[in-house]
């Protein structure tokens, strides 16, 4: 019906009781589209990446903290790339964020077509994004809660561009404590209609200020203004490596530089000895996926401690086997070609209070390692890595093993008798591997003056573990002692003492309920026989 005729049409007339129809039908189809458009709407899925958070202290649900109006809290997020790291979001939040799916677009499709050309299911794999989140008082400017995680995500499901990716994130602390870490995970995914990445990545500028170099600051409070800033003031990558590592630890591949990473490093000290080998073998199988983890430093008042901070690299079906043959007097190490990188940032708050302080973080990872198809490229040379086993020495303890019910029950291994690695280092299920990413970083930045304030003590003892996660398999070891193995003329057969090297720092473990536990890791898988 034409609007200027019904404009006209007199109350009570058979046309105005038409035309009252008429209108009440529009109102009547109007609440309907509205109705669908908001069931609509909150059912399709957007895709990208949503973070949701949830918060807790001494196991209190804290989450109504982000509707406070004297509380700001903001989130920065960087994606793992096969290079290191690049800043995909930094925003406000008041409890979730969404990182849109042309945000992550070059990132996913970087991994997944390097994953193509090397012959393996980008499916299979994940990365991660380095999340962190800061929750702090605005009138004080005093850190309620603070974290950083990372959080593993395929980016193939990201590079399709047809999907959600939904992670809650339950971040804890104890009770009167700011420091948080995430307690778990959960995670969901909604398919939704496929999405252009025209989309660009959120502006991460003050208002009116341009932020120097390797500095991200977020708006949480526009008047009077006030900002949460991330500095990056160190960047350690392969690199930097270059310039102090022999040019027989590094290969290209495609244009990209790997670093030979020690995994297994082995001596046979003395004349009189019997031959020893000791191999590592990581398997297939697809319930399991091999990962490898990240260490975070946090800095508190007499020492650091350093936490596993989930996973940086990984997936299922890799396959990894090695191993080394000694005779007496010799030495070795099998390793892995893997992009390691060590980033150091200083948080702050910026407010109308002037500038508070709220932590330095230093993060430890592996960005890439080198496959071929599912098999993790290895291998393995005579003699010590010396540029880093004079700073490893410096983090670890030896430890002479005599383990019960074992082949070293007496304490030593005779020979031809075999230990299994996961009767050596045991911590909960399955076993982990780690490799000494800190005596890495340290022969760096002890030739170039970084201005951290973590110890440069602590760095040898920094770790990383390669490990596998499933209830069907473990990242498997062995040390044998051949004794007087044939065709080895200066070998013996005599019993052989073992010893394990483990590191003189403790790694942190921490519950919902703020529950510590300490221990203790093996820095890569280091056997010396005597």
């Amino acid at each position: 019906m034409d609007y200027e005729y019904a404009k006209h049409i007199k109350p009570g007339t058979a046309a105005g009781v038409a035309s009252k129809v008429w209108v009440m039908r529009l109102v009547v189809l109007a609440a309907l589209a509205a109705v669908a458009f908001v069931v609509l709407g909150s059912q399709t899925p957007s895709p990208g990446v949503t973070l949701r958070f949830e918060l807790y202290e001494a196991g209190v649900k804290k989450s109504d903290l982000f509707t406070r109006p004297d509380v700001a809290a903001a989130v920065f997020v960087r994606a793992v790339t096969p290079d290191g790291e690049a800043i995909v979001f930094s925003g406000p939040t008041r409890g979730s964020v969404h990182i849109p799916a042309g945000a992550l677009a070059d990132v996913a499709k970087n991994w997944t077509e390097l994953l193509r050309a090397r012959g393996h299911d980008p499916e299979d794999f994940f990365t991660a994004l380095i999340v962190s989140l800061a929750v702090v008082n605005k009138t004080s400017g005093k850190p309620l809660f603070y974290t950083t995680y990372f959080l593993d995500y395929p980016p193939a499901k990201v590079a399709r561009g047809d999907r959600e990716l939904i992670y809650t994130l339950h971040v804890a602390k104890g009770r009167g404590e700011w420091r948080a870490h995430v307690a778990k995970v959960d995670r969901e995914e909604k398919r939704g209609l496929f999405a252009s990445y025209g989309s660009a990545p959120p502006s991460m500028k003050p208002p009116s200020v341009e932020p120097p170099k390797d500095t991200w600051c977020e708006v949480v409070n526009p008047e009077p203004p006030a900002f949460i800033c991330w500095y990056r003031k160190a960047w350690v990558g392969v690199g930097n490596l270059t310039a102090v590592f022999p040019s027989t630890y590094f290969a290209d591949y495609n244009g990209r530089l790997y670093m030979k990473v020690p995994v297994v490093i082995a001596v046979n000290n003395f004349t009189y000895s019997g031959s020893v080998g000791l191999s590592i073998i990581g398997g297939i199988l697809t319930t399991s996926q091999l990962a490898v983890g990240v260490s975070l430093s946090v800095p508190g008042n007499s020492r650091s401690s350093i936490s596993l901070a989930s996973w940086s690299w990984g997936g299922k079906q890799y396959y990894l086997a090695d191993g080394l043959f000694l005779g007496p007097t010799s030495s070795g190490w099998i390793w892995i070609l893997g992009r390691p990188v060590f980033v150091s940032y200083d948080v702050y708050y910026e407010g109308p209070i002037g500038r508070e302080y709220i932590r330095e973080e230093d993060y430890f990872y592996i960005a890439d390692i080198y496959i071929s198809g599912s098999t993790i490229v290895s291998g393995k040379d005579f003699g010590l890595p010396q540029e880093i086993i004079d700073f490893f020495y410096g983090g670890v303890d030896k430890q002479r093993l005599s383990i019960s019910n074992t082949a070293l029950s007496d304490g030593a291994l005779q020979p031809g008798e075999t230990m299994w690695f996961h009767e050596i280092f045991t911590c909960g299920t399955g076993f982990e591997v780690d490799i000494p990413v800190g005596a890495v970083v340290l022969a760096v930045l002890t030739r170039t003056p970084i201005p951290i304030t973590l110890p440069k003590g602590v760095f040898p003892g920094i770790d990383i573990s390669l490990s596998i996660q499933g209830a069907m398999i473990e990242v498997a070891g062995s040390i044998t002692n051949y004794g007087d193995y044939p065709g080895v003329p200066t070998d013996y057969n005599a019993p052989e003492y073992i010893y394990a090297a483990v590191s003189k720092y403790q790694y942190t473990a921490t519950d919902l309920w703020g529950n510590t536990c300490r221990y203790q890791v093996p820095p890569v898988i280091y056997i010396e026989a005597r």
